[in-house]
Order: structure tokens, then C-alpha cells, then sequence
């Protein structure tokens, strides 16, 4: 029995936004409101300034987090273990920080873990891919860029605050790896549409 194949791809989820909005707005308030009861000089200003103290703080901290993919593994991690249970043998992946890729060559199929849907595993007939290619720069780093139903996901290889020399084992390394994707993912939409 095959997996239901998702209609439409969807990178950002209501969870996800439901999550960040709890921990950027309601925690803060939560901890304000617990600190205050707790010294028992209860004031509304108090909790509201700290509140919106607290909320900065942590805003600050889940935006670096997300856009380096700190927490890409921990947000995904529950959806990954579903992975074995369904039909596919993704017997290649690949873990960035905008979530995780999966490979079903022999079945031409791919799934899809993006770290602002965590919740949700997404599956695809690799026929859906669009362009697939391998991005290099020494400044921005290494990628691996492909289309699925139009819209374009990055999967960095080598991601750094300073630049890299590409001939470097760091470099090559990233780039052989981001070629290899790429290659697994046309392998994948030969193989949905009909190829060897």
C-alpha cells in the first residue's frame, strides 16, 4: 500500500507558526506572570514589561536559531522516526537547516520534513521536481537548489560566516556532496517518468 502522495507542497505550517507565537509571546508572558506571583508584590505594569522583555529575548534567540538550523534537528525529529513506517525505502536523506530531504530512487519518490512544518511528513512523485542544481560560492557557500511544484528549496551542504575556498577538502567535499543530491533527485524524476 502506497503513502498518500501530499497535493501540495506546504514549507511553512500552522503549527510551526502556532509554536513560534507560544514561545515568542505566550512564554514570556507565562514566566512574567510566575515571577510576579512569586515575589507576591503583584503588578500588571511589571508583567507586562517583562513580558515584552523576555519576548525580544527570545525572538532574538529563535530567529538565529532558525536561520542557522540549530533547531532543525529537534523540530523534525519526531516526524523522521514515522519515516520507516511508510511504503518507500528512502535509503538516501539529507538533513539541512531548512529541513529534511528524503530519496526513493528505485520507487521514484521523495519525501520532504521542512523544519517550518515539522509536524508533517510530505510526499512526492519525483516527476513533480523541477531544475535541480548545485550552487558554489565562496562567499554564500554550498547548496544544492531544486524546484518542487515551482517552489524552490535550498539544501546547504556548507554554510559559514566567512568565506571558503572551494578547492579546499572542506569545499570539494561540500560540493561533491550537493552534486550527489542533485544527481539522486534526477535519478528519482527518471525513474517517476517512466526511465530506466
Amino acid at each position: 500500500m502506497k503513502a498518500m502522495e501530499t497535493e501540495k507542497f506546504k514549507k511553512f505550517g500552522s503549527s510551526f507558526w502556532l509554536l513560534l507565537l507560544g514561545a515568542g509571546f505566550g512564554l514570556p508572558f507565562l514566566i512574567s506572570l510566575i515571577r510576579e506571583l512569586i515575589r507576591g508584590d503583584f503588578r500588571w505594569g511589571v508583567v507586562l514589561m517583562l513580558s515584552i522583555v523576555y519576548s525580544v529575548l527570545i525572538w532574538i534567540f529563535l530567529l538565529m536559531a532558525l536561520a542557522w538550523g540549530t533547531l532543525t534537528p529537534f523540530l523534525t525529529k519526531s516526524a523522521y522516526k514515522r519515516v520507516d513506517s511508510l511504503p518507500y525505502q528512502f535509503k538516501s536523506s539529507f538533513q539541512g537547516r531548512n529541513g529534511r530531504l528524503l530519496i526513493d530512487v528505485e520507487h521514484g519518490m521523495i519525501g520532504f520534513i521542512s523544519a517550518y512544518n515539522p509536524f508533517e511528513i510530505q510526499i512526492f512523485n519525483a516527476s513533480r521536481i523541477g531544475k535541480a542544481e548545485t550552487i558554489a560560492s565562496t562567499m554564500t557557500g554550498v547548496r544544492f537548489v531544486f524546484e518542487l511544484d515551482g517552489k524552490k528549496i535550498t539544501m546547504y551542504t556548507l554554510l559559514s560566516n566567512r568565506a571558503v575556498n572551494l578547492k579546499s577538502g572542506i569545499g570539494a567535499e561540500a560540493i561533491s556532496k550537493a552534486d550527489t543530491f542533485v544527481q539522486l533527485l534526477m535519478a528519482a524524476k527518471s525513474r517517476a517518468e517512466g526511465g530506466v
